[in-house]
């Protein structure tokens, strides 16, 4: 968008308020509404194995111990990557990936036209038992351990940050924020799933809870 209003790298046109408002809404849901989604989907998770959250206590507390939490010691939180990969993969909050046809393309026998709009459908791509195998619909994290892929037999089936050139710009900056607010929470609180809890997912834009997560938080006796 910018570069369409350039010219020799200097802007000539400003944006128009459509515009504005457009990109306001990209970041809103690019940089909030996801992230907010996948720690909810993780906190569900964890509730429901909380094996997995004594786990990641465990490693926070070899990694971070009693520090602030900073960047520099994120990378170290190994497990806590494993377990946002197959959240991501169970629950992906964008749930389908858009891209254009830049001129015809032949798949076999199909002809996929020049300009058409495609839409790859990610949560049907990470509940397909032939990409994952029989454990498709399980939550095991230490499926990332060895590979970044989580043991998909096709490297493209798994995108939760999409890919190409158009990859998600954010996938850091989520990262960061996933890990430290997951830290923070984990070292004040357990949690377990609430009896009145409905799982209920649906994609409405993004993938969500339509009734809610109740969970059941109690604070932790440091």
């Amino acid at each position: 968008m910018l570069a369409d209003n350039c010219v020799d790298g200097r802007l000539v046109n400003s944006l128009t308020t459509r515009e504005l408002v457009d990109e306001c809404k990209t970041f809103f849901f690019g940089g909030h509404e996801t992230t907010a989604l996948t720690l909810s989907w993780t906190l569900l998770l964890l509730a429901m194995h909380p094996e997995w959250q004594n786990q990641l206590r465990e490693e926070i507390r070899q990694v971070v111990g009693g520090e602030v939490v900073d960047a520099t010691k994120l990378a170290g939180l190994k497990k806590m990557g494993w377990v946002m990969s197959e959240v991501l993969r169970l629950y992906p909050s964008a749930p389908n990936v858009q891209r254009q046809a830049k001129d015809d393309i032949r798949m076999d026998k199909v002809i996929i036209p020049k300009g058409t709009n495609m839409w790859i459908d990610v949560v049907a791509m990470n509940h397909d038992r032939s990409l994952w195998g029989d454990t498709v619909h399980e939550f095991r994290p230490e499926r990332f351990e060895e590979d970044m892929h989580g043991g998909c037999n096709q490297k493209m089936g798994y995108v939760p940050f999409g890919f190409g050139g158009r990859m998600c710009v954010g996938r850091n900056l989520a990262t960061m924020e996933y890990k430290i607010v997951l830290t923070l929470i984990l070292t004040r609180f357990s949690f377990s799933l609430s009896p009145s809890y409905c799982h209920s997912p649906a994609i409405m834009l993004s993938l969500r809870p339509t009734q809610g997560m109740p969970l059941i938080i109690k604070p932790l006796d440091n």
